[in-house]
């Protein structure tokens, strides 16, 4: 198996400590992901190294960081296509907690309802998704959806312009809103749209298009903005 170098930051979570980085040279199969890499970095050289990860495929985005200076899903990224030199760090926009460990409640916090409020006002029915049930049933009533009258809205990731502005709701909370505003189900539209129109919202996207270079899948969060 090849080996690949791999610079990680590493820091204590204290206080006011510096971080640092640790190099380190490691054997990973062809196929193996830069979250392989990490854990292989865990069973050996870091037994104590700090890092996020949830779903392992490409879906939850707990385990971004930032990988030769640029955001990627490291469960979903290979390490061949990155290169034998990996410099690994935290995402930027978010506090660190240790290593490459991220708090993650800045983020959710443009999801919470108090922030944004989008959450569907027919929560029975949006527990169900249209394409695997056209005809939906909440609390006794029924609903018949035309899969065409739906807008169909990619899935999104955070942007760098949180670092500058925290109050931002970002592209993730902007494109939920979005997926319950085209919704026809739905029946909190004009408060959404009041939301997304406010400070912190739609007009604060200033379409640099970092989240679209960022995403793995190539989806562009600034047109969803823009609909």
């Amino acid at each position: 198996m090849p080996e690949i170098e791999i610079s990680v930051q590493r820091s204590p979570g204290a206080a006011h400590a510096r971080p640092r980085f640790e190099t380190h040279r490691v054997a990973l199969g062809e196929k193996a992901s830069i979250l392989d890499a990490l854990f292989t970095l865990q069973r050996g050289p870091c037994p104590d190294l700090a890092f996020r990860f949830s779903c392992r495929v490409g879906m939850c985005g707990s385990c971004a960081m930032v990988v030769n200076g640029r955001e990627q899903l490291t469960c979903s990224t290979l390490v061949k296509t990155v290169g034998s030199q990996l410099r690994i760090e935290p995402l930027r926009n978010l506090p660190v907690v240790r290593d490459v460990a991220v708090d993650l409640k800045p983020f959710f916090h443009g999801l919470s309802p108090r922030a944004a409020a989008f959450h569907s006002a027919r929560r029975s029915c949006m527990q169900m998704t249209f394409t695997d049930c056209p005809t939906i049933v909440p609390n006794g009533r029924r609903w018949t959806i035309n899969p065409s009258a739906l807008t169909a809205v990619p899935a999104s990731r955070p942007v760098p312009l949180v670092t500058l502005n925290p109050r931002y709701l970002g592209p993730m909370a902007l494109h939920r809103a979005l997926n319950l505003v085209v919704d026809p189900r739905d029946k909190a539209r004009a408060e959404r749209l009041n939301l997304v129109a406010g400070e912190t919202g739609a007009f604060r996207c200033h379409t640099l298009g970092n989240c679209r270079d960022s995403c793995p899948r190539g989806i562009s969060p600034t047109h969803s903005m823009s609909v």
